[in-house]
C-alpha cells in the first residue's frame, strides 16, 4: 500500500522522441511550459525527458520509470510486441487552406554535394551516420534501403550512431562521414533554417506511417483520458512546446488498438503488402535476402497471420528503362544485350531511351521528358548513366519516386579507370595527361576527380578538337612533358597521336572504349567484357528490386588491351 501511494504522489512521467531538433529558443523553459500544460490536464505533477535514445525508453517503459512517450514506428512495434504497452494518440495530417499536406514522413539516405557519390553503392566500406538502432527512419528503413544496393550495414560500412538526425546531417556536412541517414522532415527543416544545403539525396524510402504516444501498462483510467484530451488538442496551442511532440501540419487522435499486421510488416521493412505475404508463404520471385529480413521482422514483431486476410497486390510494368546520352558507347550491343539476358531471367524488359547528339537545350528539354516518363510509374526500375546522375534536379526526381535505379558505368569509373592508371606505373610513366576530350563517353567531372587523386596526373579538358594540336605542343615543349597521354576516349586519343611530335621517346598513348579507332591503330585501350557488365549492372537492379536471381556472381574483368587487328 505504501508503496502505491508514493507511486500515486510521483510525478507522471513523459519521454519525447529522440534524435529530433528541439528548436532554438531557451528549451528548459519550453520543457517547463510543456509539463504545465500536461499537467493541468492530467491533474498531477508532469515530468518530460528528452530521451536520448529509444533503448533508454524501452527500458524505462519496461521497469515502470516511465509513464507515457513517443515513439517512432519501429520503437513502437518492439514496445508492443515485449512489453504490451497501449498505443493512446497517433498523429495524422491536417490539410492546409489550399488543401496542401505537410511533407510526408519518409527515411532518406545522403551525401554531400561535393563527394562524388551518386549511387548507394559508392558507399561501401565508408563511415556511415545513423541516427539509433530502434530509429525507423534513421536506421531500420535505411539498412533495408542499402541491403537493396547490395551493402550490408554491419559489413560493408563503417556506422556511427548520433543520436540525432540534425547531427547525422551536420556529420555529413563537415566530412566527418560519407553518407547519412534521416528523416525527410527534419531534412527540409534543416534546408529550410540553413537556406543553402549542400547535401545530395541518394534514395528515399516509400511512404512510413508515423509512431503513436504510448502509455505503460497498468494506469489509472483517469490518466489515459487527461493525457488523450491533451494530445487531442495540442495542435490548437499556439506555444513552442507543441513541437516537442508533435510535427508542424499534424494532429493527434485516438489510437485504435490492433494486434500487428502485414502492413505493420511492410512498412518497417520498406516493401509492399504483397512481398510481405510472399516472403512469408515462401512464394517465388523474391530475394532470399529480402525474405530473411522480413522473416526477422515477423518474429521479433511477433506477427500471427490472419487466415481471412486477402492478398493486396502491387501492379507491376515488368519494364526497366535505360536513359543513354547518345547509343556511341563502347560496346554498347554486348553489354545491352548483357542487361537483356538478365531481365529475361526475371521475365522483364528493356527499352533503351537515347537522348541523342543535340544542341544543349534540345538535350536538357529530351532528358527531362524521358526523366518526367521514368518517375511516372510506367517503370519499375532504370538504368542511368553518370551524366544523368550529375544532373542533382534530374536525380532527385528520380529518387523521390521511389523506383530504383543503377549506374551503369560505376564499375568502369571505380575499377577501370584505375586499371590504367596502373597500366601506365608498370610501364614506367611518372608524368601522366589526362586528357579529356568533347567526345568522352564518360562524364568529365568524373574524370576530373579521379585525376585529382594521383599527383602524377594532370588534368586538361578540350571544349574543342581544335585546342588540341596547341595543347600538345604546349605541353612537349614544356620543361618536364608528359611521358604518357591518359584519353578520356578514342577519338580524343587519335588527335592526340596525330599532334604528337615523332621522336625517339615518343610518350606513351592510351585511350577508353576499346572501339576499332583504337584496334585499328594499334594503340593500347582500356577493354572489358560488355556482356558481362550488362549482366553485372542488371543484376544491382534485380536485386534492388527483390527479384530472385541465379546464384552465380560475376564480376567485370578489366585490362589494357595492345594487341591490334592484322
Amino acid at each position: 500500500m505504501k508503496q502505491e501511494e508514493r507511486r500515486a504522489k510521483s510525478p507522471f512521467v513523459f519521454a519525447t522522441d529522440p534524435g529530433l531538433e528541439r528548436g532554438s529558443g531557451d528549451l528548459q523553459a519550453t520543457m517547463l511550459r510543456l509539463e504545465q500544460y500536461l499537467g493541468r490536464y492530467l491533474q498531477q505533477e508532469v515530468q518530460v525527458m528528452l530521451s536520448q535514445n529509444y533503448e533508454e525508453i524501452l527500458t524505462g517503459l519496461e521497469e515502470g520509470t516511465i509513464d507515457g512517450a513517443k515513439l517512432g514506428p519501429y520503437a513502437f512495434a518492439l514496445a508492443q510486441a515485449r512489453l504490451g504497452v497501449k498505443p493512446l494518440a497517433n498523429p495524422i495530417e491536417i490539410p492546409s487552406a489550399k488543401g496542401e499536406l505537410p511533407p510526408p514522413y519518409r527515411s532518406l539516405i545522403f551525401t554531400r554535394a561535393d563527394s562524388g557519390i551518386t549511387h548507394l553503392a559508392q558507399l561501401k566500406g565508408k563511415s556511415f551516420g545513423f541516427v539509433g538502432p530502434h530509429s525507423t527512419s534513421g536506421y531500420l528503413v535505411a539498412t533495408f534501403l542499402l541491403q537493396q544496393a547490395g551493402i550490408d550495414a554491419n559489413v560493408d560500412l563503417q556506422p556511427r550512431f548520433l543520436h540525432s538526425h540534425q547531427v547525422v546531417a551536420q556529420a555529413v556536412l563537415r566530412g566527418e562521414v560519407a553518407g547519412g541517414a534521416m528523416m525527410e522532415t527534419e531534412w527540409i527543416r534543416l534546408a529550410q533554417k540553413e537556406h543553402s544545403l549542400p547535401l545530395r539525396r541518394l534514395a528515399t524510402s516509400p511512404l512510413l506511417s508515423r509512431g503513436p504516444v504510448v502509455i505503460r501498462q497498468g494506469l489509472p483510467t483517469q490518466v489515459e483520458r487527461g493525457l488523450l484530451a491533451a494530445l487531442e488538442q495540442l495542435h490548437q496551442s499556439q506555444e513552442a512546446f507543441k513541437e516537442l511532440l508533435l510535427f508542424p501540419g499534424h494532429r493527434y487522435t485516438a489510437a485504435v488498438h490492433r494486434e500487428h499486421t502485414l502492413k505493420t510488416i511492410a512498412d518497417l521493412a520498406g516493401v509492399s503488402y504483397a512481398t510481405v505475404s510472399r516472403a512469408i508463404n515462401g512464394r517465388d520471385r523474391i530475394s532470399s535476402t529480402t525474405t530473411a529480413r522480413i522473416l526477422r521482422l515477423v518474429e521479433e514483431l511477433g506477427y500471427r497471420p490472419n487466415i481471412n486476410a486477402r492478398s493486396l497486390h502491387k501492379g507491376r510494368s515488368d519494364l526497366i528503362a535505360m536513359l543513354l546520352p547518345t547509343l556511341e558507347y563502347p560496346q554498347i550491343n554486348e553489354i545491352v544485350a548483357g542487361i537483356q539476358s538478365q531481365l529475361h531471367e526475371a521475365q522483364m524488359h528493356l527499352l533503351v531511351c537515347p537522348i541523342g547528339l543535340l544542341d544543349t537545350h534540345e538535350r536538357v528539354m529530351q532528358q527531362n521528358a524521358y526523366l518526367h516518363m521514368l518517375t511516372s510509374g510506367r517503370f519499375d526500375g532504370s538504368i542511368l548513366t553518370q551524366w544523368s546522375a550529375l544532373d542533382s534536379l534530374a536525380l532527385d526526381n528520380v529518387i523521390r519516386s521511389g523506383n530504383p535505379y543503377v549506374i551503369f558505368e560505376q564499375d568502369i569509373l571505380s575499377e577501370g579507370l584505375q586499371v590504367v592508371y596502373d597500366w601506365l606505373r608498370e610501364q614506367g610513366s611518372r608524368k601522366i595527361a589526362l586528357i579529356i576530350g568533347p567526345t568522352t563517353w564518360l562524364e568529365p567531372a568524373t574524370l576530373q576527380r579521379f585525376g585529382a587523386q594521383f599527383p602524377d596526373i594532370c588534368v586538361y579538358q578540350l571544349t574543342d578538337m581544335e585546342q588540341c594540336t596547341n595543347l600538345i605542343e604546349r605541353l612537349q615543349s614544356s620543361l618536364e612533358p608528359p611521358n604518357a597521354f591518359f584519353c578520356s576516349d578514342d577519338q580524343t586519343a587519335w588527335h592526340i597521336r596525330r599532334s604528337l611530335k615523332v621522336s625517339t621517346e615518343m610518350p606513351l598513348l592510351v585511350s577508353c572504349g576499346r572501339t576499332s579507332l583504337a584496334r585499328l591503330s594499334g594503340w593500347p585501350s582500356l577493354t572489358f567484357n560488355g556482356s558481362t557488365l550488362g549482366r553485372v549492372v542488371a543484376g544491382r537492379l534485380l536485386r534492388m528490386l527483390n527479384k530472385p536471381m541465379s546464384p552465380c556472381e560475376e564480376h567485370v574483368t578489366f585490362h589494357v588491351e595492345t594487341s591490334t587487328i592484322s
